[in-house]
């Protein structure tokens, strides 16, 4: 747990800013309210919002979440799902945004699943774990840079749902890996093992340095395939790759979302949207579809991810968005 001081600290601090800032608030609510205003303004008054959102949900409230213990070996995961039902609930609903989610897919209540997830946007990674568990009734178990819980209300939070906080020098990454495996070993058949194979988050600043660096490291294939998908991050597999081979009677689901990464509209690589909504599309692949070999892995992840991309591009066509919702991989639905 943070230690009291610092917990306090953010308490104090974060009220102070919501009253100073109420009327800002009240100009920003009204921004997402009045029409005709430039999609780039809309957007900045409901991150802004969204950050009011945040202090007072994993901070001013944060100690107040669900405490109890489901089946499971953290105890934690209740809370962390109770601050990102608020969060992703009332927050997304003062800012105006609405979450435009396909169907998710049903998986057999008898083994753990393996969520890789695009990596976008601002608050996209405990959107995640927030859709883990209201659309799939998973706990969220994952590895996570020590930069990603930047308050400790977040962080306490994440800490008792079981996310490892990891560095990822050279050293920190074989212990990722190390962690990676332990999770996967001991997954149990309530657990879903998150990761994101693009390791950071989508800009496309970021998508050309990563293809800069392939190229300078002599990755030549690959930096030609990045090219070719300009909605997403280059994958990084081995994580992915650890969790396949570790855990080999899990299924796999794709998790993607469209809309997060608007709220900075900077550095895109395509227009940002006003429109207010995050579209979700999951893949389903059953456990016997997976690839357990670590080249035959990296292909088939890359053809996922192929798949997402084009999904990105196809969701972000205003005319298209109703036909955007991905097909599922598995042809019948595993019931519950």
């Amino acid at each position: 747990m943070t230690p009291l001081l610092p917990r306090l600290a953010t308490v104090v601090i974060g009220g102070i800013l919501l009253i100073v800032g109420a009327p800002f608030l009240v100009i920003a609510r009204l921004v997402v309210m009045v029409p005709g205003v430039p999609n780039a303004v809309r957007n900045r008054a409901r991150l802004l919002l969204l950050g009011a959102a945040f202090l007072i949900v994993y901070e001013l409230a944060g100690s107040s979440g669900v405490e109890g213990q489901r089946f499971g070996r953290q105890g934690g995961c209740d809370r962390l799902a109770a601050l990102n039902q608020r969060f992703y609930g009332r927050g997304f609903a003062v800012a105006g945004i609405r979450l435009v989610c396909a169907p998710p897919p049903r998986i057999a209540v008898d083994r753990p699943v393996i969520v890789l997830a695009r990596h976008a946007g601002a608050f996209n990674s405990a959107l995640m774990a927030h859709l883990i568990a209201r659309d799939l009734g998973r706990d969220t178990y994952t590895i996570a840079k020590r930069c990603a819980a930047i308050t400790p209300g977040l962080r306490d939070a994440y800490t008792a749902s079981g996310v490892v906080f990891c560095q990822f020098d050279s050293a920190g990454k074989a212990l990722a890996l190390q962690q990676l495996q332990s999770q996967a070993v001991g997954a149990l058949p309530t657990d879903a093992l998150l990761l994101f194979p693009e390791g950071t988050n989508y800009s496309a600043k970021r998508w050309h340095q990563a293809i800069a660096t392939l190229r300078a490291n002599g990755r030549h294939t690959q930096a030609e395939q990045a090219e070719q998908c300009p909605h997403v991050m280059p994958i990084h597999p081995a994580g992915a790759w650890m969790l396949a081979s570790s855990a080999p009677t899990a299924d796999v689901v794709v998790l993607a979302q469209t809309g997060l990464e608007d709220l900075a509209t900077e550095g895109l690589g395509y227009p940002p949207s006003g429109r207010g909504e995050v579209n979700v599309g999951w893949w389903h692949i059953p456990a016997d579809q997976v690839p357990r070999e670590r080249d035959a892995f990296t292909a088939w992840l890359l053809e996922q991810w192929r798949e997402v991309d084009a999904w990105i591009a196809a969701t972000r066509q205003p005319e298209a968005v109703e036909h955007a919702l991905p097909l599922q991989h598995s042809a019948t639905p595993i019931p519950r």
